[in-house]
């Protein structure tokens, strides 16, 4: 088939289908088809049959979008899942937590999570543990000092990998 009538079956689409990559693709398979079906049977008006399968082809484009619409994505709408950068960092400062944690004498560690993660008193803590309120407020001090300690530790390479200087002295 001469480019001319390419050209003039790609303005045939033109009328009809105004997205050019789309005109593209349609003239493209139009012209495939046509070529397949020439090869078992004969052809007297390529014109005429060019048409009607571009013509065909733009009708089942479109009827198959009107039963399968698509929806724009529109870029302003935030992910609200956490970048797997912050999981990963976030995961490393939990591991760190546990060694930590693990690491604790037991009646550090105890009086930590009775404090902390049940919300016990501190008189409420001295009382199931035997100890003054004020030996439960200084175990509460040595385990947040150590648990901030190691926690400000193992954020310095994150601060370096991220070239923050802040907290960062000898």
């Amino acid at each position: 088939m001469a480019r001319s009538q390419r050209d003039l079956l790609m303005q045939f689409v033109a009328g009809r289908v105004s997205d050019a990559a789309l005109r593209e693709d349609l003239v493209q398979d139009a012209l495939l088809r046509l070529v397949d079906y020439g090869r078992t049977n004969p052809i007297t008006n390529w014109a005429a049959l060019a048409r009607k399968v571009a013509r065909n082809l733009i009708n089942d484009h479109f009827r198959s979008r009107q039963r399968h619409p698509t929806e724009t994505i529109d870029e302003a709408v935030p992910c609200t899942n956490p970048l797997q950068e912050e999981v990963l960092m976030h995961r490393q400062r939990l591991e760190l937590f546990d060694r930590v944690l693990s690491a604790m004498p037991p009646l550090r560690r105890e009086v930590l999570v009775r404090r902390r993660l049940r919300g016990e008193s501190y008189e409420v803590i001295g009382k199931a543990l035997a100890l003054t309120p004020q030996a439960v407020e200084k175990h509460m001090t040595r385990a947040l000092r150590q648990l901030h300690g190691a926690l400000d530790e193992g954020d310095k390479p994150a601060r370096r990998m991220t070239g923050s200087r802040e907290n960062t002295a000898p």
